[in-house]
């Protein structure tokens, strides 16, 4: 039992990272790159995933594309590098689909099989699932939506400058940028922010001094950020990207597949418990 709640965490915690990366509204505020780090760098931090299930509603933007996250680690005479790919979907009411497959990582690494995992947040009905593809499960939960002050709150609290927040970084931003979607050759118009921070020699003990940099291109009309790349030379880089971006997806995604099981269970949302016991749906989701 621990085993299946572990792994379903993690995935969710994915989920919620790249929920984070793909649903930014309004251009995103400059994180503080290099501040947290470890094996799991990158790939879990990506649009900063303790944010939960969460980012506002873009609504009248609907599309479908492929992300990929692919995380590089270089060390003498060795190299470790792991792609990470999935699916995200937004309807025309701001619903939100993201797929993501899974690979030798935590519990499932003995077992070599790939897992599937899905976070599906649907406006209209008012619900969020994590659907877990693979085992053909889901659990499901009421949607959390932001009431203005809220909003007011956390905008006020995220908002910088277009300057640099110490003398040890330096932020440059081109609002004329472009990105190339590499499947279909389209060039997008995007805001393109490069930031480099320096951790001086000997400020956290290191030798020497620590450059860290990264470079994120987001595209105003569609409401997402296309490219993000990051690279810490303590954890290596990580590089996100949106390809195959298109229109209007099938409206069956933004809905757990009817055959699939609803099962209770701990650590995605408000009431969430442990336990595989069949739970009635959400009073949203009987509507």
């Amino acid at each position: 039992m621990r085993k299946v709640i572990f792994g379903a965490g993690m995935a969710g915690m994915l989920l919620a990272g790249v929920a984070m990366v793909v649903s930014a509204q309004g251009p995103p505020s400059r994180g503080r790159f290099g501040e947290r780090g470890g094996p799991m760098a990158g790939m879990f931090e990506f649009g900063g995933l303790m944010g939960g299930f969460g980012g506002k509603v873009v609504a009248g933007k609907p599309m479908q594309a492929t992300f990929t996250i692919t995380h590089t680690e270089t060390m003498p005479g060795n190299t470790i590098s792991k792609t990470t790919t999935g699916t995200f979907a937004r309807d025309t009411d701001g619903s939100t689909y993201r797929d993501v497959k899974l690979s030798a990582i935590g519990p499932w690494a003995a077992s070599g099989k790939v897992q599937e995992f899905a976070y599906i947040r649907n406006v209209t009905k008012g619900t969020q699932n994590i659907v877990n593809v693979t085992n053909k499960t889901y659990q499901a939960f009421s949607m959390h939506v932001r009431t203005g002050a809220q909003g007011s709150a956390r905008g006020a609290t995220n908002a910088r400058p277009n300057r640099a927040n110490s003398p040890n970084e330096a932020v440059t931003d081109n609002p004329s940028g472009t990105y190339t979607d590499p499947v279909s050759n389209t060039v997008y118009p995007v805001d393109d922010r490069k930031t480099t921070r320096t951790i001086p020699a000997g400020a956290i003990g290191n030798q020497n001094a620590i450059i860290i940099t990264s470079e994120r291109k987001y595209s105003d009309a569609l409401g997402l950020v296309l490219e993000e790349t990051r690279t810490d030379p303590r954890f290596g880089t990580t590089i996100y990207q949106l390809t195959g971006i298109g229109g209007s997806p099938a409206a069956s995604l933004f809905t757990p597949d009817s055959s699939f099981t609803q099962v209770q269970g701990r650590g995605f949302g408000p009431g969430a418990h442990r336990g595989q016991a069949k739970q009635a749906p959400p009073a949203a989701a009987q509507n």
